[in-house]
């Protein structure tokens, strides 16, 4: 873990180990799930690939006493993937998997007070297991319920799920969920057309916002290739709204956080070959107005909207950071890239921050 002075010179840096495993997807795990600042205590919460999760002084990165906390026992299995969320004296953590290996999705409560943890299972063994937690934003915070939501991958064939009774949405896999803070269940929905044993995890993580006229919404992509809408106080009936972002492809699926403008009263998708806006009208219904083709194939980078712009990083042979006109989709900046990107960028007093791949971090004014 490392912390930067705003000019780039390295103020402080924490090794917290990795781990070699048997899934290649990467050469070894180390951090993989964005950390969460807590500014009143002065602490960096996090999460490393053998289940701890740290409590790190800001200023100096030394460890704070009675710190770190195993959250996951099964740390060969469950692996801290999406970005941690801090609410009140709560940290929030999430599981995902190795390679779809045997696991069970897990979203962890841990205490910053007592560093008591309690956790919620999605889709335990008995349903055969899985229903990991992939969404790179970990999960998403409604302050008008009090509510966490969180979207879940496809369950596995195992247990009492398998055989002609085997589906991958058992449990809660492949469901968007609301749940309380203390991770009671309050309502869940599986949309009724994702049916095919063709590994449809929801991707990125849930959007939860305001659209005047249409109270609180929740948007989650899958990678079915679609976006799908529900309202935050209703889960249960059901999405109220879906869009294709792209056409269903298994070997190349949707893989993106989205994001979301207020001022435009829409959402914004980075796919492998294209970045496309999404506006939601006052029917509250989502409906594709335009996508910007980005001569790409393989994937890119999540979008992060500020002002009037959509930046995001491309991947190809020339990686570059794109500043997008959110109203019109006119390209506004190219910015070259050393090295592949896939990280949403991060804005933060007048400058863009990025980080690479292969271990590079990037400012632009």
């Amino acid at each position: 873990m490392y912390a930067f002075t705003p000019n780039g010179k390295v103020r402080w840096a924490v090794d917290v180990g990795s781990l070699v495993h048997s899934c290649k997807q990467l050469d070894r795990y180390g951090i993989t799930a964005t950390p969460v600042a807590d500014p009143e205590r002065g602490v960096l919460y996090v999460g490393d690939a053998f289940g701890l999760l740290h409590a790190l002084d800001l200023a100096t990165g030394r460890e704070r006493p009675g710190w770190p906390v195993e959250v996951f026992r099964w740390y060969w299995h469950d692996h801290i993937w999406g970005a941690l969320t801090l609410i009140g004296d709560s940290v929030y953590v999430a599981a995902g998997a190795y390679c779809d290996q045997l696991m069970e999705g897990k979203l962890a409560r841990v205490s910053v007070t007592t560093r008591q943890v309690d956790t919620w299972v999605s889709v335990p063994l008995g349903l055969g297991g899985g229903g990991g937690i992939w969404g790179w934003g970990g999960i998403a915070y409604s302050t008008a319920r009090n509510s966490l939501y969180v979207v879940t991958g496809n369950a596995f064939d195992g247990g009492e799920n398998t055989g002609d009774a085997f589906r991958e949405y058992a449990g809660f896999g492949e469901h968007l969920v609301e749940l309380s803070t203390e991770l009671g269940v309050r309502a869940s929905s599986h949309p009724g057309d994702i049916l095919a044993r063709h590994d449809l995890d929801f991707t990125g993580s849930p959007v939860v916002f305001t659209r005047p006229g249409c109270g609180e919404l929740v948007a989650a992509a899958n990678k079915n290739g679609r976006l799908y809408l529900w309202r935050g106080s209703a889960v249960d009936e059901g999405p109220i709204g879906e869009v294709t972002i792209r056409a269903a492809s298994p070997s190349r699926p949707l893989l993106t956080q989205p994001a979301y403008s207020p001022r435009l009263r829409s959402i914004y998708v980075v796919t492998n070959v294209s970045l496309v806006r999404v506006a939601v009208d006052a029917e509250c219904r989502p409906r594709s107005v335009w996508a910007v083709p980005l001569r790409t194939r393989s994937l890119n980078g999540s979008p992060t909207v500020s002002g009037g712009t959509v930046w995001f990083a491309t991947s190809g042979e020339s990686p570059r950071l794109f500043g997008v006109d959110a109203r019109t989709g006119a390209v506004r900046a190219r910015l070259r890239l050393g090295t592949l990107t896939l990280v949403a960028p991060t804005v933060f007093e007048g400058r863009i921050y990025v980080g690479s791949f292969f271990g590079h971090v990037y400012a632009f004014r």
